[in-house]
């Protein structure tokens, strides 16, 4: 059983992985393990290794003592790439126990409790982070792109800083992206992504009415880098709020430009779900040698994008 916030779970800890398992290299299960090449850093030979049966994991390969093993929680916050807390969220609604008995539920509706206002990041902490990395650069990012998203680096853990707006531009967490491997992590005490859209405030700004829609930031700051607004979930996965947001703005038509993969598929699927009626909907064609907008040749991308159809036609090839 896997404890959270007071609760134990019994999760299924190979379900919640198997989305996820097409973006690992050498992949085996055996003695109730789950064996891999580690996916926060590119190795040939297997080092990681995930218990089936408690979800602890360990990256045997590494050289950082602070992913060297961790819990399923920390394990699942960067296949989702959503913080701690919010994969703390999704397992609790998803395997904790509803309390049958009314009784033992504790309702204090008399009181009033103040919330706590939202975090907002203030500048001063950005400012620290005011140095240039070749590391987006080297991805296709624009210098002009990366100033108007804040983008700057942490010299202390090496990493690029990719501040989080809400839709008046106010910075409410930031993600930081090490450079030399595949790990990412998020500041202490932002706000949660799971009530925000990535890139959502300069679609405000410009009135933008055609917008691509990605998983992740690096995809969505590619696209503006070639004058092509996009905005990106963070993950793959839409919260009732973050669809609200994007019904609420001047969104008229959405294009859907989700990974190559297994995840991209689902997440493609959902999010035609979600917003059909709500913009109309077409889904950019990514050639199959490429895993996301971002490995698409800069020569190429322009091409590309002309290669939309309907989202029905990927519905209806779904229900065949």
């Amino acid at each position: 059983m896997y404890k959270i916030k007071g609760q134990e779970l019994d999760i299924n800890y190979l379900e919640e992985l198997t989305p996820y398992v097409d973006s690992l290299k050498r992949v085996s299960e055996r003695g109730g393990k789950l064996l891999a090449c580690s996916p926060f850093r590119d190795e040939r030979r297997p080092s990681f290794a995930v218990n089936l049966e408690d979800g602890m994991w360990i990256d045997s390969g590494s050289t950082d003592d602070r992913w060297k093993k961790g819990n399923f929680t920390r394990l699942l916050s960067y296949f989702m790439n959503v913080s701690f807390e919010e994969v703390e969220d999704y397992l609790v609604e998803k395997y904790g126990e509803i309390l049958a008995d009314t009784d033992a539920l504790k309702l204090t509706l008399s009181i009033e409790i103040d919330k706590p206002e939202p975090i907002i990041v203030p500048f001063d902490e950005l400012k620290k982070y005011q140095f240039r990395h070749g590391y987006l650069e080297g991805r296709g990012i624009s210098e002009k792109v990366q100033k108007a998203f804040k983008i700057g680096f942490d010299r202390g853990s090496k990493a690029i800083t990719l501040p989080w707006m809400d839709v008046k531009g106010k910075v409410i967490n930031i993600k930081y992206r090490s450079v030399s491997d595949k790990r990412f992590w998020y500041m202490s005490g932002g706000q949660a992504l799971k009530s925000h859209v990535y890139g959502l405030n300069f679609i405000y700004r410009g009135n933008y009415n055609e917008v691509y829609v990605v998983e992740a930031e690096i995809d969505a700051l590619y696209l503006w880098s070639h004058g092509i607004p996009a905005i990106a979930f963070g993950g793959a996965n839409i919260t009732d709020v973050q669809h609200k947001l994007i019904y609420d703005s001047p969104i008229e038509q959405l294009v859907i430009a989700t990974d190559n993969d297994t995840v991209g598929q689902k997440f493609k699927r959902q999010i035609a779900e979600r917003f059909a009626g709500v913009a109309e909907l077409k889904e950019l064609l990514i050639p199959p040698q490429y895993k996301d907008v971002n490995e698409i040749p800069p020569e190429q991308i322009s091409e590309v994008v002309k290669n939309t159809s309907s989202i029905h036609h990927f519905l209806w090839r779904l229900s065949c």
